[in-house]
């Protein structure tokens, strides 16, 4: 299911410095601009991080920014941004990320099996770093597509 969700049109790389809600606004507009979710699911994510903390972060410096189907989620889908400079969430050093992966999510059953996919692609830490490493949206995009075994 990864495979077909992360496409080029997907996934960006940027060397722009921005703050956490810069880079949460950056890394969903691919999902805003495919009509994945409506502009309040950006607004859902970031409000979800100032409410209960820098939870997406899930550490190696990966952050899941998503919000609730109803927040505005249209399809499921997930968008990639990886970051050329630390954005630290909550401006916290201990929360600093390199990748955002969007998620948007019409229900709690229909994305699981993408995030089950993606759950254990980056548990694997051969396969964890060849993605932190990863210079290209091709060479991302083949790494959680399965390329990169």
């Amino acid at each position: 299911m990864l495979g077909k969700l992360v496409t080029p049109e997907m996934v960006q790389l940027t060397d722009r410095k921005m703050d956490w809600k810069e880079a949460i606004r950056f890394a969903a507009q691919p999902l805003k601009k495919f009509d994945f979710i409506e502009s309040r699911y950006i607004d859902a994510m970031i409000e979800k991080v100032e409410q209960y903390g820098a939870f997406i972060h899930i550490g190696k410096g990966i952050a899941m920014p998503h919000a609730r189907p109803e927040d505005g989620a249209l399809k499921v889908g997930i968008s990639i941004l990886k970051v050329a400079n630390s954005v630290l969430l909550l401006g916290q050093k201990e929360h600093a990320v390199t990748f955002f992966i969007c998620l948007s999510a019409i229900d709690d059953t229909t994305h699981l099996k993408a995030l089950a996919e993606l759950a254990t692609f980056l548990s694997d830490e051969p396969n964890l770093n060849r993605l932190l490493a990863a210079k290209s949206k091709d060479e991302i995009i083949s790494l959680l597509s399965g390329g990169g075994d």
